[in-house]
């Protein structure tokens, strides 16, 4: 199954080659030839699961930084620093957690449609005085503390592909991560990782600087994640993404997951909006 997987991700030698050689004449070189910056915010909606009071609704910002190239060659910095809010607490609104996750990694580009990359990601995750006062008031109503499986701190290794298929419907983007093993530096007992991260992205719909996106996450392993998204995406310009961007998402069932690929992720509906922007 994996090996059908990268038959269909790597292009054949000859395209490659070609491509490539496209890829890096038209790619900066140097240092920091080119970056890109999101911030995004996402407000859950009923119904409401176990873990709504304390955590309905998140914003993150993402900085994805060439730190130099050169030929097919890159290093690449990836942080996404992200806010996890609960209900409010009376009129005051409340910041239950905070986290991040720093990347560093080589990705070799192979042309603009398929590259392949290593690297290492470490994510951190912080409570807040807030989540400890939202806890108070919900046992004092005589609800149920939930428990969050997935581990507050990772360090993995990541080896991931992106290919984007131009002669398919809807020139679907597809993103693939494997990271084997989490690991401590202290070199304590290890927590559980999940070893195997899916994302996609599809045009469904393209005008002028405007567009209808679906996209999907997947964890597979212990406690998985599926999450679903479409987004109308607007004034695009001279960037893939459009710079404006509302969007609605749903990820089945009712548990709380912490990824090193996308930080924490609810299960839920929620709607948001989103801004991105290349340099």
């Amino acid at each position: 199954m994996l090996f059908g997987a990268l038959v269909v991700f790597v292009p054949t030698g000859v395209e490659a080659q070609v491509q490539g050689n496209s890829a890096v004449a038209t790619q900066g070189q140097g240092g920091f030839p080119d970056a890109s910056f999101e911030a995004a915010f996402r407000k859950y909606t009923p119904p409401k699961n176990i873990f709504s009071p304390f955590y309905a609704w998140e914003a993150h910002m993402t900085l994805s930084l060439t730190v130099v190239r050169k030929g097919p060659g890159a290093v690449n910095f990836q942080g996404i620093f992200q806010s996890v809010g609960t209900e409010n607490l009376g009129s005051r609104v409340s910041v239950g957690g905070t986290g991040y996750v720093l990347g560093l990694g080589y990705v070799h580009t192979y042309s603009p449609d398929f590259t392949l990359s290593a690297g290492i990601a470490h994510l951190s995750s912080h409570l807040t005085r807030d989540l400890d006062d939202k806890l108070d008031e919900e046992t004092g109503k005589g609800a149920t503390v939930p428990i969050v499986t997935d581990p507050s701190e990772y360090n993995v290794f990541v080896f991931k592909a992106y290919r984007k298929f131009l002669a398919v419907r809807f020139t679907p983007e597809v993103e693939l991560a494997v990271e084997p093993v989490n690991f401590d530096f202290n070199g304590g007992p290890r927590d559980y990782v999940r070893p195997v991260y899916l994302a996609t992205r599809s045009t469904l719909w393209k005008g002028n600087e405007k567009s209808i996106v679906a996209g999907t996450q997947h964890e597979i392993g212990r406690n998985p994640f599926n999450n679903f998204s479409l987004s109308l995406e607007l004034y695009a310009r001279n960037q893939p993404e459009g710079r404006f961007q509302i969007f609605v998402s749903a990820s089945p069932g009712h548990n709380l997951h912490v990824s090193p690929n996308v930080g924490g992720v609810r299960d839920g509906i929620a709607f948001g909006i989103r801004m991105h922007f290349r340099a």
